[in-house]
């Protein structure tokens, strides 16, 4: 009994860690109630050409968002708004420490967060988080809908809240779903012609300033 105690205490520990950890991003997450920003999206996706475009994201504590814009915006759901919806309801998933990585000069704890549910669309999350200024420096989320996006944050002003001045959105293009309110302009757009050595990874670049925090 005494050396299975032995064996098994690194893994309570690590449990523990991830735990804390988690706890601690929801808690600085619920500090921001509403924000309102400006963007520049520029898409970068094989096959269709889309234009960058500006647009103004408002966001409301929990998952409430309202995206404007004047042209065509593309941003994946799970990719975007899934990533706070994590820290809204951390007690239906279980988080794992899953080691650390050098990224952007800081070594980040990786904690990977499995739904306790399975019927959901989310299949897992991983996290990079710099645990000094305690924001998330990269995601690798995973749905049955939209397959893995992979998602990168750079932050300046409002690091101190944990919102980005920039992130990057690493897409699988034949597992995206193009939202349905875009369909129909994207395929009056120019496209290239598939001749299936062209990537299927497309990425989505989001350009945030003139943040307005919980005014």
């Amino acid at each position: 009994m005494k050396y299975w105690l032995l064996i098994c205490f690194p893994f309570f520990a690590s449990a523990q860690q991830a735990d804390e950890l988690f706890a601690r991003l929801t808690q600085k997450f619920k500090q921001v109630h509403h924000y309102e920003v400006q963007a520049q999206i520029k898409p970068n996706i094989p096959l269709i050409k889309i234009l960058p475009v500006k647009a103004n994201v408002q966001f409301t504590y929990p998952n409430t968002y309202k995206i404007k814009s004047a042209g065509i915006s593309i941003l994946p759901k799970n990719g975007f708004s899934e990533l706070p919806l994590l820290f809204t309801q951390p007690n239906q998933f279980t988080a794992i420490a899953s080691g650390n990585e050098l990224m952007q000069g800081i070594r980040a704890q990786i904690i990977t967060l499995l739904p306790i549910a399975n019927e959901g669309d989310l299949v897992l999350a991983k996290i990079w988080v710099d645990t000094q200024s305690m924001v998330i420096l990269k995601s690798l989320i995973t749905s049955r809908s939209n397959g893995t996006i992979l998602s990168e944050f750079e932050y300046t002003t409002e690091k101190s809240r944990g919102l980005p001045a920039r992130m990057k959105l690493t897409i699988d293009v034949k597992k995206f779903k193009i939202p349905k309110g875009v369909a129909t302009d994207i395929n009056r757009t120019s496209r290239q012609v598939d001749d299936g050595k062209s990537t299927q990874k497309g990425s989505i670049e989001v350009i945030f300033g003139k943040y307005r925090v919980n005014s």
